[in-house]
């Protein structure tokens, strides 16, 4: 292998790095705290235009804000992040808000979604809606409001 391919590739790998810890953030146990006590007092200190729409590493899984509002099923965070204008489209592994209502089975969730302009027909990498997610979870609510 030529030396400037070598570079090449190390850059690469370098940047892959990179990208890949800048793409997620940890959360913070006062984010924590909020979203498990469903609690918007500190939500102007602790939300910006710089973390809104953040991905944030819980695990081995990737979320928004808007999606661990979800899945904690914390109503007044996901209601504040609507109002506040979090990205309904942002895509952590793949997944949007829309997919997340489908796997954890939250109708009135996904009915605000898509009244604040969600869009039923986002497709991860691999092709799949959020149709998909409510038929692979047995959501039958949330399949009727897709369809």
């Amino acid at each position: 292998m030529k030396p400037s391919q070598t570079l090449k590739k190390t850059i690469i790998a370098v940047f892959t790095i990179l990208s890949a810890i800048m793409y997620s953030q940890e959360l913070t146990n006062e984010h924590k705290q909020m979203l498990k006590y469903d609690n918007t007092a500190y939500f102007s200190t602790l939300i910006n235009k710089e973390n809104i729409n953040a991905c944030y590493q819980i695990e081995n899984n990737s979320y928004t804000l808007l999606g661990l509002a979800i899945k904690m099923n914390s109503q007044q965070v996901f209601q504040k992040l609507i109002d506040e204008k979090a990205d309904l489209e942002k895509a952590c592994d793949g997944k949007t808000p829309l997919m997340f209502t489908a796997k954890y089975d939250h109708t009135e969730f996904a009915k605000k979604l898509l009244a604040n302009g969600a869009k039923k027909d986002t497709k991860t990498d691999k092709g799949y809606t959020a149709l998909d997610y409510a038929r692979k979870y047995e959501k039958p609510e949330i399949i009727k409001l897709l369809e």
